[in-house]
């Protein structure tokens, strides 16, 4: 029951005492002045508690601002208790290092010099070592000097090579354009005897003109008849003015053994069927006798190696071979 309350009531009673019984008005006099002073006291009470409930609503505001700054320092110092930790230890290893330092320096004299001595040997060694790679340095420069002429050697060299190949290429051309130019002359001027044994071809930078026996000579014989004389004068004139190839007749036979009075063996028949067509070359088809030259390879360069009627007719042959001038080649070889 509040104050209030009890003010309240007991105003009642004293109306109800006042109303009912005949009370002296001395004491009614004493009783409403104690009202009026319980009613004071009771405002001064109330005001009290007003006051003591704004007291304690502050108080309960600065407990929570009291909280959080607790809360803060408490963060704070565990932040600071860390930063504390790191920095102990950071002291305790500083703390370390510093006495070791302490304790390597305590070397004594003896053990200093001995360290000197050995650091001078070690200084004078790589001394040595320097001027030992600085020789070889030198050396190597000089080396490299000589290295780099001769490559400039070498390069102007490879440029004089290159040259020469190329002159080289050009006239290798030129001298295969001329194979094939005279290749088609003769075929031209020889093609009436195509179907008598004759043939024009050619092969490695050379022209071969390849005769066979029946077209030139009677069997066993080495003159000329009178229908291979007529196919080699056509040659003749259709070789007149061809100054640079050179000219090589070889006489072939097949591989019957032959043993007469005027031949020992197959190798003597065919160089004397070589020197009968060269001479008849040179002396009825104005061949110039310098750039011809008769030849015998016998039965050893077969065309076809069967051992039958027909390839021993093959291999009895002669070829004439026109082979260009290399001179021109030779030179530039030689420069």
């Amino acid at each position: 029951m509040t104050l209030r309350t009890l003010n309240l009531l007991s105003g009642i009673v004293l109306l109800i005492v006042a109303l009912s019984s005949c009370v002296p008005q001395r004491k009614f006099t004493e009783l409403e002045s104690r009202h009026a002073e319980l009613n004071r006291k009771y405002n001064e009470l109330d005001s009290m508690h007003s006051a003591l409930n704004l007291s304690n609503e502050a108080a309960l505001n600065k407990l929570d601002e009291l909280k959080k700054d607790y809360n803060r320092l408490m963060e704070d110092y565990k932040e600071k208790e860390g930063l504390y930790d790191r920095v102990k230890k950071s002291y305790d290893q500083l703390t370390e290092n510093y006495e070791k330092r302490i304790a390597s320096e305590a070397m004594s004299k003896d053990e200093l010099k001995k360290s000197l001595r050995e650091l001078e040997a070690k200084l004078q060694k790589k001394e040595q070592e320097l001027n030992e790679k600085e020789a070889n340095l030198i050396k190597k420069e000089e080396e490299a000097s000589k290295l780099s002429k001769n490559i400039k050697l070498i390069e102007s060299d490879l440029k004089d090579r290159e040259e020469k190949i190329k002159e080289l290429e050009s006239l290798i051309k030129k001298k295969e354009e001329n194979v094939e130019k005279l290749k088609q002359t003769l075929t031209k001027a020889l093609i009436g005897f195509k179907d008598n044994g004759l043939t024009v071809t050619s092969k490695d930078g050379k022209v071969y003109v390849s005769v066979d026996e029946s077209l030139l000579f009677m069997s066993g014989k080495t003159n000329v008849n009178p229908e291979g004389r007529k196919a080699l004068l056509k040659l003749c004139e259709a070789l007149k003015g061809e100054s640079d190839f050179n000219i090589v007749v070889e006489g072939h036979t097949d591989n019957v053994p032959i043993k007469t009075a005027r031949f020992d063996d197959n190798w003597d028949l065919s160089v004397l069927r070589a020197t009968s067509v060269t001479r008849m070359m040179i002396e009825d088809g104005g061949i110039d006798p310098l750039k011809i030259i008769p030849s015998g390879r016998g039965e050893y360069y077969p065309i076809d190696k069967a051992d039958t009627k027909e390839a021993r007719a093959k291999n009895r042959r002669i070829e004439i071979i026109l082979s260009p001038n290399l001179g021109e080649i030779m030179k530039i070889l030689n420069k």
